[in-house]
């Protein structure tokens, strides 16, 4: 009898994680025969062996997969062959095949590659591009797909014969690692000043002399691995100082980078969860919460906050940098504020000359350049917030439920936190966070990546989606690619309808029998009025969307000033409340009062009206990035939640929901009030929030609905979720972001869902 040949293929994130090498060893233990290689769907095996084999072989490839692989399916059937297999092979990937499978996100250096690399005896000794098949860069240096040493930037380093040997040693850790490449052959350092002169080349020496000048407090921009970093001590206020007047950055907090979540444990509070995704392979940076801050410069890294971004080194460099340091480090992407990273040595040598005393070259060319990930749990319930989505979580969404039929999609997203999303195959990804359009090199970043997208997946649109906003700069290049291309039609789209739409799509929703409410919340957004919304309440059934709440209205004055400046927020609501008339001079007294009083535009904000309470609680200056005062008033809230004896006060516990909206001059009016009696502004701030929480409710029994949604830029707020689960979760069904982030950055994936499920 001939022995089965078993067809086996696997998809998911199976490319570019020692999938088939670890398939092939397998293969070789179990003394199968046939073959592994890549195909279009993911990886395909032929493996022939006994009956019992064959099974053992398919569950164990299942049950002990690489550590960085994520199945996705699998499929196995028997399969009539001429094929004679005399040993088990890795056979190459067909050339200019169209892949259907996730892309790999860059993965930290792993616990192996970071100790070869710290060893004197070792060859790869003080060498930061030391990876093996489950860790370093992928994504940032992808041509195109599949992921082979030759569809990425490392083919420029061809490997010497120790590599070589490495990777066709099936005991080697290294064994096919696209990656591979050590001192002799790999990637260069150069270290210079800022006027260009070399200081050194040498690895060794070059880290040693970083160390000597973060201690002189001389600020260093470093290419890791995704992109330029801009580094100092941390433990130099002088230094982190200077460093905010040199990116002009007055406010918004630092990261700051440790040696290892022991060395957090010293400074910050940290619990498993935290540390746990500290150490994975996305290795983001986690806010954590400011225990005993011994020699850190917190007033200066993090101004008036009680919680500092964290993260441990992700790369080689970083560790190398800390090893010899042996302090924390001021990390932050080496930009203008506002500007994207940087990713070239032409580049930031030009634009941050003035910032950086030092530059860390090396050669190695990134063609996805991406920010750290920022990710915070919440206190009470340690539920995940997902503030930025980049490096090691982009672009895949993974587990997307694809439609029968579709078109090619293109989706822009919108101008602030922007993303985009493609559908070129039966996989969604979105990008990583690109930053706001506003400013023009963000911009171009944007075109850049959109033209990259249309490379890798060998990919043009057939149908374009965008936002609604007839003012945003997405929108304007969207119309002008569908005016240019007649055959791509186009499709406008609402901003927080996409926002409902895309947590309906994470949390896989849209085929639910139960109606659902969907609680979309942030600073603006075009609505179909043409007022400006922000604090919708929308109800989901039957591939239906409807609005049927919102915040009510309040005048919208002078656009973009109004969103920098809080008392703007806080004089609209009230009214011209006049205890508010010594906070602005004659002139805009004038201006905004004749505003309010013969508004152009109102607007349903909830962000501006967080705004507004902030200000009443003393937050008097304007925003120097987005979301300042609402953290400032989730920091407020946060301390007498979590300690409060009283019970909480819904402000608004008598008061009628009419049309299922929130009235916004009263409650802001008892918030006024309750300021005006000297109640403590922790209790007022947490009072507020608990409000917010008692609407939702009050609205969802209203409507006999028991299934809530969230999504929007406001449920960035830890005090909010975890109030959330405390107040709702006994009666209600609780969805909200979990794999992405609540902001703007989910517009572009939300745009797509939108279409696919309640237009097409």
């Amino acid at each position: 009898m001939n022995p089965k040949i078993l067809e086996i293929t696997i998809s998911g994130r199976v490319q570019g994680v020692g999938f088939r090498p670890f398939v092939y060893n397998l293969a070789k233990k179990l003394h199968i025969k046939g073959f592994v290689t890549n195909n279009e769907k993911g990886v395909l095996i032929h493996a022939v062996a006994d009956e019992n084999i064959l099974d053992s072989f398919y569950e164990q490839i299942l049950n002990q997969r690489p550590p960085s692989a994520e199945i996705t399916s699998s499929e196995k059937k028997n399969i009539l062959s001429d094929e004679i297999f005399n040993d088990f092979i890795i056979k190459p990937t067909v050339p200019n095949l169209l892949i259907d499978i996730p892309l790999t996100p860059d993965f930290a250096i792993c616990k192996s590659c970071s100790n070869e690399m710290m060893d004197e005896e070792n060859s790869r000794y003080s060498y930061p591009f030391t990876t093996c098949t489950q860790c370093g860069p992928r994504y940032s240096i992808t041509k195109k797909f599949p992921f082979e040493r030759t569809n990425n930037s490392i083919n420029e380093f061809t490997m010497c014969e120790n590599c070589l040997q490495e990777y066709k040693n099936s005991d080697a850790i290294r064994f096919h690692s696209q990656t591979n490449s050590c001192p002799n052959c790999g990637i260069t350092l150069k270290l210079t000043t800022n006027s260009g002169e070399i200081v050194s080349k040498s690895n060794t020496e070059i880290f040693k002399i970083i160390a000597e000048k973060l201690a002189l407090g001389k600020i260093i921009a470093l290419k890791n691995t995704a992109g330029y970093l801009l580094i100092c001590d941390a433990t130099n206020a002088e230094a982190v100082e200077e460093l905010r007047i040199r990116k002009k950055r007055p406010t918004k907090p630092f990261a700051v980078l440790f040696k290892d979540t022991n060395t957090i444990r010293n400074y910050l509070h940290l619990n498993n969860l935290e540390e746990t995704t500290l150490s994975s392979t996305e290795a983001p940076i986690v806010i954590l919460a400011i225990g005993n801050p011994l020699d850190l410069s917190v007033n200066q890294i993090a101004p008036h906050l009680k919680t500092i971004g964290a993260t441990v080194p992700n790369s080689g460099i970083l560790q190398l940098v800390m090893a010899n340091f042996n302090k924390p480090i001021i990390t932050t992407s080496a930009n203008f504020h506002g500007s994207p990273i940087a990713s070239s040595e032409k580049e930031v040598t030009k634009t941050l000359k003035e910032i950086a005393d030092y530059f860390l070259h090396n050669s190695l060319t990134i063609l996805h350049p991406q920010d750290d990930s920022v990710v915070k749990f919440s206190e009470k319930y340690e539920k995940k917030i997902i503030l930025r989505r980049s490096r090691g979580f982009a672009p895949n969404v993974l587990n997307f439920k694809m439609p029968e039929r579709h078109e090619k999609i293109l989706c822009f997203g919108s101008d602030l936190k922007n993303t985009i999303t493609i559908l070129p195959n039966s996989n969604c990804y979105t990008s990583e966070y690109i930053g706001d359009l506003e400013n023009y090199d963000t911009y171009l970043r944007f075109e850049k990546t959109i033209a990259n997208y249309y490379t890798i997946f060998n990919f043009e649109p057939e149908i374009v989606l965008f936002d609604a906003h007839p003012k945003y700069v997405s929108s304007r290049l969207a119309e002008s690619i569908v005016h240019h291309e007649n055959q791509i039609h186009f499709q406008k789209i609402q901003h927080h309808k996409a926002h409902f739409a895309a947590i309906l799509g994470e949390k896989d929703l849209w085929k639910s029998e139960d109606k659902i409410l969907g609680i979309i919340w942030d600073g603006i957004g075009f609505g179909d009025d043409k007022q400006i919304w922000g604090g919708e309440f929308f109800e989901y059934s039957n591939n239906e969307m409807k609005r049927i709440g919102h915040l009510n209205y309040y005048p919208w004055v002078l656009g973009d000033k109004m969103s920098k400046n809080p008392k703007i927020s806080a004089l609209s609501i009230s009214d011209s409340n006049p205890s508010f008339s010594d906070f602005f001079d004659h002139n805009e007294w004038t201006i905004y009062t004749k505003s309010i009083q013969n508004p152009l535009i109102k607007t349903s904000s909830m962000g501006r009206l967080f705004d507004a309470v902030a200000f009443v609680l003393g937050f008097h200056q304007p925003i120097y990035f987005e979301g300042e005062a609402a953290i400032y008033l989730e920091k407020t809230a946060q301390k007498h939640y979590s300690n409060h004896k009283k019970a909480l006060v819904d402000y608004l516990e008598n008061s009628d929901l009419t049309d299922n909206c929130i009235p916004t001059k009263m409650l802001f009016d008892r918030i006024i009030s309750a300021k005006i009696n000297e109640i403590a502004i922790g209790e007022i701030a947490a009072n507020f929030h608990y409000t917010l929480i008692k609407c939702i409710e009050k609205i969802a029994s209203n409507n006999k609905i028991h299934t809530l949604a969230f999504s929007g830029g406001v449920f960035q707020n830890s005090v909010l979720v975890d109030m959330i689960y405390e107040f709702l979760s006994n009666n209600f069904e609780l969805h909200l972001h979990e794999n992405c982030s609540p902001n703007d950055e989910n517009i572009s994936f939300g745009q797509l869902n939108y279409y696919l499920n309640i237009i097409n």
